[in-house]
């Protein structure tokens, strides 16, 4: 298997190609299928489609640079430089591949079908989301948006569900601005764009993983499972032999998709955390996501 080797030409290769990729296939579906077959979504793209119906004039990926550098300016002041660090590469590219797409008069579906587009929508979102966060990156949307605002207005929701119901809304006002068969495809593309997210950082590595994390930054790191993930965690004292310094081991079995989210965190929080990940065939407790031990057929 082709591997790119990690030198520092390396890395930058690696991370173009995630950029690119990312932003290729969030981009394209917008101008060459969202667009022609007068679809909405969630998220920047909605707005920008719900903003574009009532300036017709104004160029779409003008627009969704504006409201992106809005986005990214809003982030640099509430929360610094760490955030901007991790949309600034996607929001300058995402919007310079929608002013060239946007102008090769390209459309993907020959004709009109809004079921097949919200599908195909929801497909190339869920690539772009999924490729990105794998990445390390985001586009300065919605997700930022939601950050931005469990930041400032309301720390103990996470930001999974402010993001939601920021998209609701969104996709509520569609259906008044375009109409109700607009809104159902919007959800449908949510929901096939979550599902496509999930299975891009799921990979093959199994349905829940055993992540285990030796920081300097225990509290961080164990409030941040709690609290943002909603997975219960486990610390002890593990002592290092060559060292002879105890530290807090935060323990915690969660999804693949998950442990991306607390990795990017512990990056974060302590760059020189030591932390291991082994694949758990079936667990079985209380949590609803996990197998009931009193059933004989759940493995």
């Amino acid at each position: 298997m082709f591997k790119i080797p990690k030198t520092k030409a390396g890395i930058f290769l690696k991370n173009a190609i995630i950029i690119l990729a990312s932003a290729f296939c969030g981009s394209s579906v917008q101008i060459f299928v969202m667009i022609p077959n007068g679809m909405s979504s969630g998220g920047l793209p909605g707005i920008v489609r719900i903003l574009t119906h009532f300036i017709p004039g104004i160029s779409y990926s003008v627009l969704y640079y504006a409201l992106q550098m809005v986005v990214l300016v809003f982030a640099l002041i509430t929360m610094g430089w760490k955030e901007v660090r991790r949309i600034i590469a996607l929001a300058f590219v995402y919007p310079i591949l929608l002013f060239f797409f946007e102008r090769s008069g390209y459309v993907f579906l020959d004709s009109p079908d809004p079921f097949l587009a919200a599908i195909i929508i929801g497909v190339f979102y869920g690539l772009s989301g999924g490729i990105g966060y794998i990445g390390g990156y985001s586009s300065g949307g919605i997700d930022t948006v939601a950050r931005i605002i469990k930041f400032k207005f309301l720390n103990h929701v996470p930001v999974g569900n402010i993001s939601l119901a920021i998209d609701i809304v969104i996709i509520g006002i569609s259906a008044f601005v375009f109409n109700t068969n607009v809104a159902m495809y919007a959800i449908v593309t949510a929901f096939v764009s979550s599902k496509i997210i999930s299975a891009v950082m799921l990979g093959a590595n199994g349905r829940f993983v055993q992540f285990d994390i030796i920081s300097r930054e225990p509290e961080k790191i164990a409030d941040f499972i709690m609290h943002d993930i909603r997975r219960a965690a486990t610390s002890y004292v593990s002592r290092g032999e060559y060292t002879h310094e105890e530290r807090r081991m935060v323990s915690v079995i969660c999804t693949p998709g998950e442990s991306v989210k607390i990795k990017k965190f512990i990056a974060e929080v302590d760059p020189e955390a030591f932390a291991t990940i082994r694949p758990i065939t079936t667990v079985w407790g209380m949590d609803d996501s996990f197998s009931d031990i009193t059933k004989v057929d759940n493995n």
